[in-house]
């Protein structure tokens, strides 16, 4: 097979029959992408600089991603921020923006780099075939331990996305995946204490059992659609293919041996017996597809989003390409800086929408909103919640400030329950992992559980 076929056009790594031989990659990040990486570092330094020259709290910084004087503690110094003159100077109302936006950055920043670690382990050292034998396509004990998984596990909503993309290439279903996106942000082991401590028990208890309902209820929808559709591409912007046994490396091989003379597609019996369930496997990895006629083709590859990352290999790797934990390693931090390279414009977009929220919705703003009878509502708390952006352990403080404005015990739970993962920024940087429908999946029924959950707490207490 000619290296200029077009069965490996716009391909990132070719395999041949020696499985196990070391592929030679070919991603090479787009000048958008180096644009991306020197926008980051000039907004991080940015943040920096402004809290040094103004003599603002460096601790703060990192801590809660604020603008505060220094000297601050507890929930002051989680709430409290310099005050924003919001006016129809344009100017100055884009400075501070920036200027908010970039401290948002310097704490979410060190989030993002550990959950891009964790996302390339997945990808390097999780078993892509092991993982779909064992959970197929999710279903609710899958989706149940996710979400317990993600309870347990104290991941912040500023460090999930990476981690979802590592989840989702290494086999982990979409159901599972997204009960873990749920329930990581909304809520983990240290969260459910602190509401306890701080808003009581039935609180407590109330966000635990609606986050797993609504975890559970996404979930079960994405599990149905994935079983409908088995061609992660039709989910999901980002995708690296999946390092499969030597056994489906060498079919996936042959397959693509008569691909090139079939371009109308392939019939399983010309592959021998068992090829069946093989191209069902490969369509799980995103290499192949099926047509209208029942035959087998290569997997259509003509999205801009997928070819921007140079992600539709035919022929990926094998789970022997990389032998030793060394090179395993190595290949863990390549992997880490390609997923870096490739998120980096939606985490520009998401603190820039936070420092947004922070000068057009600064807290006093939202308080008066949520306060007193007239607009103490759940529904409006839940929409506050999208537009309210906060990071996972900052959420009880500021409901406890909200409640002593007048927001009512279901209004704050749906509070709770959408702040730390339902907000503005999050949902722009999962716009950068799942497309369209499954991201609107999630903030329709994430909202809607928000908001039930909150109308049902009320008339319990």
């Amino acid at each position: 097979m000619s290296a200029d076929s077009p069965l490996l056009a716009n391909h990132e790594t070719v395999v041949g029959p020696a499985v196990g031989t070391k592929p030679q990659a070919r991603f090479q990040p787009t000048p958008r992408m180096w644009f991306y990486l020197a926008a980051v570092g000039v907004m991080y330094a940015s943040g920096l600089i402004y809290a040094y020259v103004h003599g603002l709290s460096i601790r703060s910084l990192y801590l809660y991603g604020l603008l505060q004087p220094p000297g601050l503690a507890e929930a002051e110094a989680r709430l409290t921020e310099i005050a924003t003159p919001l006016s129809w100077n344009i100017p100055q109302v884009l400075w501070f923006i920036y200027i908010k936006g970039a401290a948002v950055l310097v704490e979410l920043f060190q989030y993002w780099i550990v959950g891009m670690l964790i996302a390339a382990a997945l990808v390097v050292f999780v078993s892509w075939e092991k993982v779909k034998a064992k959970m197929g396509y999710g279903g609710l004990k899958a989706n149940f331990l996710a979400a317990v998984a993600g309870a347990v596990i104290p991941i912040c909503s500023c460090g999930i996305v990476p981690v979802l993309a590592g989840m989702v290439e290494a086999g982990i279903p979409l159901g599972p995946t997204m009960a873990f996106l749920i329930a990581a942000p909304m809520l983990n082991v240290p969260t459910v204490f602190m509401t306890a401590g701080i808003l009581g028990w039935p609180m407590a208890v109330g966000r635990v059992v609606a986050t797993f309902a609504i975890a559970l209820a996404v979930g079960t929808v994405l599990s149905h659609w994935q079983r409908k559709h088995r061609n992660p591409r039709r989910f999901l912007k980002i995708y690296i293919p999946p390092r499969l046994s030597p056994e489906l490396q060498q079919f996936a091989f042959r397959f693509g041996m008569v691909a090139v003379t079939s371009p109308e597609g392939v019939r399983p019996e010309q592959l021998g017996a068992g090829s069946e369930a093989k191209l069902e496997r490969l369509e799980e990895a995103g290499l192949v597809e099926r047509t209208q006629h029942g035959l087998w083709r290569l997997a259509a590859n003509e999205t801009t989003e997928i070819k921007n990352v140079g992600a539709c290999a035919v022929l990926p790797m094998g789970d022997t390409a990389y032998s030793s934990l060394g090179q395993k390693l190595g290949e863990m931090f390549r992997m880490g800086w390609r997923l870096f390279l490739q998120l980096n414009g939606y985490l520009l977009l998401a603190v820039l929408i936070a420092g947004a929220i922070k000068v057009v919705f600064p807290s006093s703003v939202i308080t008066e909103w949520v306060g007193g009878k007239a607009l103490n509502s759940v529904l409006v708390a839940s929409a506050v919640a999208v537009l309210a952006y906060v990071c996972t352990y900052v959420e009880v403080p500021t409901a406890l400030a909200l409640m002593s404005k007048g927001m009512g015990p279901g209004a704050t739970l749906a509070y709770l329950l959408g702040g730390p993962g339902l907000s503005l920024p999050s949902i722009a940087m999962l716009s950068g992992v799942f497309r369209p429908k499954v991201l609107a999946l999630y903030v329709g029924l994430s909202f809607i559980g928000c908001v039930t959950a909150g109308y049902v707490y009320n008339l319990l207490v």
